[in-house]
Protein backbone atom coordinates (compact mmCIF):
# COMPACT_ATOMS: atom_id res chain seq x y z
CA UNK A 1 0.00 0.00 0.00
CA UNK A 2 0.98 3.19 -1.00
CA UNK A 3 -0.52 7.24 0.78
CA UNK A 4 0.01 10.06 -1.61
CA UNK A 5 -0.54 13.10 0.60
CA UNK A 6 -0.74 16.65 -1.13
CA UNK A 7 -0.82 19.02 1.64
CA UNK A 8 -0.77 22.36 -0.18
CA UNK A 9 -2.89 22.67 -3.22
CA UNK A 10 -3.56 26.44 -3.57
CA UNK A 11 -6.32 25.49 -6.69
CA UNK A 12 -8.53 22.94 -4.56
CA UNK A 13 -12.06 24.44 -4.33
CA UNK A 14 -15.26 22.75 -3.67
CA UNK A 15 -15.54 22.03 -7.54
CA UNK A 16 -12.20 20.25 -7.68
CA UNK A 17 -12.58 18.38 -4.42
CA UNK A 18 -15.89 17.37 -5.98
CA UNK A 19 -14.39 16.39 -9.15
CA UNK A 20 -11.51 14.89 -7.46
CA UNK A 21 -13.98 12.67 -5.41
CA UNK A 22 -15.52 11.80 -8.30
CA UNK A 23 -12.74 10.70 -10.66
CA UNK A 24 -10.95 8.44 -7.74
CA UNK A 25 -14.19 6.57 -6.87
CA UNK A 26 -14.18 4.37 -9.84
CA UNK A 27 -10.70 3.52 -9.69
CA UNK A 28 -9.15 0.17 -8.38
CA UNK A 29 -7.25 0.17 -5.75
CA UNK A 30 -8.30 3.04 -3.95
CA UNK A 31 -8.44 2.09 -0.02
CA UNK A 32 -9.46 5.78 1.45
CA UNK A 33 -9.98 9.22 0.58
CA UNK A 34 -9.47 12.50 2.29
CA UNK A 35 -10.38 15.68 0.80
CA UNK A 36 -9.66 18.86 3.28
CA UNK A 37 -10.60 21.85 1.60
CA UNK A 38 -10.03 24.34 5.04
CA UNK A 39 -6.53 22.85 4.91
CA UNK A 40 -6.19 22.40 1.12
CA UNK A 41 -5.14 18.44 1.83
CA UNK A 42 -5.70 15.35 -0.30
CA UNK A 43 -4.95 11.80 1.48
CA UNK A 44 -5.07 9.13 -0.79
CA UNK A 45 -4.07 5.59 0.40
CA UNK A 46 -3.80 2.99 -3.14
CA UNK A 47 -3.00 -0.15 -3.48
CA UNK A 48 -0.11 -0.21 -6.41
CA UNK A 49 -0.60 -3.39 -7.59
CA UNK A 50 -3.96 -2.43 -8.73
CA UNK A 51 -3.14 1.29 -9.44
CA UNK A 52 0.12 2.92 -10.62
CA UNK A 53 1.03 6.28 -9.58
CA UNK A 54 0.85 7.38 -12.90
CA UNK A 55 -2.63 6.93 -13.35
CA UNK A 56 -3.62 8.24 -10.51
CA UNK A 57 -1.72 11.03 -10.98
CA UNK A 58 -3.16 11.32 -14.47
CA UNK A 59 -6.96 10.80 -12.74
CA UNK A 60 -6.14 13.46 -10.42
CA UNK A 61 -4.81 16.28 -13.43
CA UNK A 62 -7.99 15.44 -15.36
CA UNK A 63 -10.32 16.49 -12.04
CA UNK A 64 -8.17 19.96 -12.00
CA UNK A 65 -5.55 18.60 -9.39
CA UNK A 66 -2.66 18.09 -11.62
CA UNK A 67 0.34 17.63 -9.63
CA UNK A 68 2.30 21.03 -11.08
CA UNK A 69 -0.63 22.62 -8.98
CA UNK A 70 0.58 21.43 -5.62
CA UNK A 71 3.25 22.69 -3.67
CA UNK A 72 4.43 20.19 -1.09
CA UNK A 73 3.53 15.99 -1.55
CA UNK A 74 4.91 12.95 -0.22
CA UNK A 75 4.33 9.16 -1.27
CA UNK A 76 4.96 6.96 1.36
CA UNK A 77 5.00 2.91 1.27
CA UNK A 78 2.51 1.97 4.28
CA UNK A 79 2.61 -1.80 3.63
CA UNK A 80 4.61 -3.71 6.56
Amino acid sequence: MLKFEALHIPLLTEEVALSLADSLKNLPGIEQLKINLETKEVHIVFDEGQLGFLTLTQAMAKAGCPLRNINIALLKNISR
